[in-house]
């Protein structure tokens, strides 16, 4: 299940100006939540079938990125120019799970931002996203930077972009492994597999902690893009992301265009402001 949820800019509060690199404290911020509400979240995994396990990174739900729908950006500052903004947010399993939404965010205040900069937002509105049917080939816009790494000879990790040869089996290693997390089990399926770019893709650097000990950067790649597998493995990448760092609000894909199914002519996402291209 998908929601879409709008927030408001306070900008009488502390500004309207966030840092560039702003995935960190956006991730911190929804994961607040959850520890807040662990109760409900327990109880909520528990009713979908899944350990009621206290720990939110267990790749059940995806985030996107903020979409802003008018921009400065300023070195590594970004001005928000408008007073609603929106992101969305998915989850796999589906009892209970608009009310877990709405007790967990609607009406709810954050502040992000760091010691340079922070943006008050609060969310006014939740609304929930028709579900999508899946057939084997589907094609997706990176709605935040879907990242992968892979091992050097020196067993020294590096980020890689979908110009290595590789990027096709970590991209289909990764859905196998989050189905065998999510479900227990191999995934048994039809082992078909194909990826393909459908533009340029366009790399991002994200900086997390930033100006802390901590500090470390993380690459990721934004791009359109065809998958052809089994229909259940879309249902897992759509509402649980792709690639790693997912629990860091990476990955997050939105629906471009689906096969056509049961004698459709193929379908298109159905409304404009659904697919936002200038995700920040």
């Amino acid at each position: 299940m998908r929601f879409k949820l709008i927030l408001s800019v306070k900008a009488e509060s502390f500004g309207n100006i966030l840092p560039v690199s702003y995935q960190y404290e956006l991730s911190a911020a929804v994961y607040r939540r959850f520890r807040e509400n662990m109760e409900s979240y327990l109880h909520w995994l528990s009713s979908n079938g899944f350990p009621p396990v206290d720990d939110c990174r267990n790749r059940l739900f995806s985030f996107s990125n903020l979409y802003i729908p008018r921009i400065k950006v300023e070195n590594d500052r970004l001005y928000i120019l408008v007073k609603k903004i929106q992101m969305w947010i998915s989850f796999l399993p589906g009892r209970g799970t608009r009310e877990l939404v709405e007790k967990l965010f609607l009406g709810t205040t954050f502040v992000l931002g760091d010691k340079l900069s922070r943006v008050e937002l609060t969310v006014d509105e939740i609304v929930e996203c028709p579900v999508p049917e899946f057939g084997r080939e589907t094609e997706y816009l990176a709605l935040s930077p879907i990242v992968f790494m892979m091992a050097r000879s020196n067993r020294s990790m590096e980020y890689i972009g979908p110009e290595n040869p590789d990027y096709a089996d970590c991209f289909h290693r990764t859905v196998l492994g989050k189905y065998e997390k999510i479900f227990g089990r191999p995934f048994d399926g039809s082992p078909d597999f194909s990826f393909q770019l459908l533009s340029a893709p366009k790399r991002k650097g994200i900086f997390m902690m930033r100006f802390t000990p901590e500090e470390s950067k993380v690459i990721g790649y934004m791009y359109k893009f065809r998958l052809s597998m089994d229909p259940i493995l879309h249902r897992i990448l759509y509402d649980t992301g792709a690639g790693e760092k997912v629990n860091l609000g990476f990955g997050c894909v939105e629906i471009l265009r689906q096969e056509a199914l049961q004698g459709d002519k193929g379908r298109t996402a159905p409304e404009k402001d659904d697919i936002p291209i200038k995700i920040m």
